[in-house]
């Protein structure tokens, strides 16, 4: 009998996302794309959404970078989506972890940018985005986005910095 009662737990247990029941990662993933979404529709307060109110985040261009606050992220988002006509940004190679209640999305990315006065831009480059799970929700605690541009330099060109002119 026990092992009967055992046999339909382990069932259950590996039916339930057959059964509809999304997995933590499934929905870290569709927070993040939820994000994602709003911000390719300059939709501010839905990319806001999610983010906790001692979120910090760090980007290369943001005047509050590396300050904490939903509202600080609030402002660097407005006077981005101020400066610009676009923006979209393409997430690729996108990775996720659950580790308890924490959630890990990274990956690359490209953002394409029109002006206000007409001129397209691209940038490329990596983000991590840090999440806690509070009261069944993923909050963004912790944006990290470094362009390709700004990365660490690879063996071959650290090389050719540090040689001599003419060597």
């Amino acid at each position: 009998m026990k092992r009967l009662g055992a046999c339909l737990c382990l069932s259950v247990l590996i039916l339930m996302p057959a059964l509809g029941g999304a997995s933590e990662t499934d929905k870290l993933r569709e927070s993040f794309e939820t994000a994602v979404a709003a911000l390719n529709k300059g939709n501010i307060d839905g990319f806001l959404a999610n983010i906790h109110d001692k979120a910090l985040s760090f980007y290369s261009c943001g005047p509050t970078s590396g300050k904490e606050g939903r509202a600080a992220c609030q402002l660097d988002w407005e006077r981005f989506f101020g400066k610009t006509h676009e923006a979209k940004f393409e997430p690729q190679n996108m990775q996720y972890r659950v580790i308890g209640n924490t959630g890990i999305a990274w990956g690359d990315y490209s953002v394409s940018v029109k002006t206000k006065n007409g001129a397209s831009v691209q940038h490329h480059g990596r983000y991590t985005m840090t999440y806690t799970n509070e009261d069944g929700e993923w909050k963004l605690v912790m944006q990290h986005n470094t362009p390709a541009e700004q990365g660490p330099a690879g063996p071959s060109e650290r090389l050719s910095r540090n040689r001599a002119p003419g060597s």
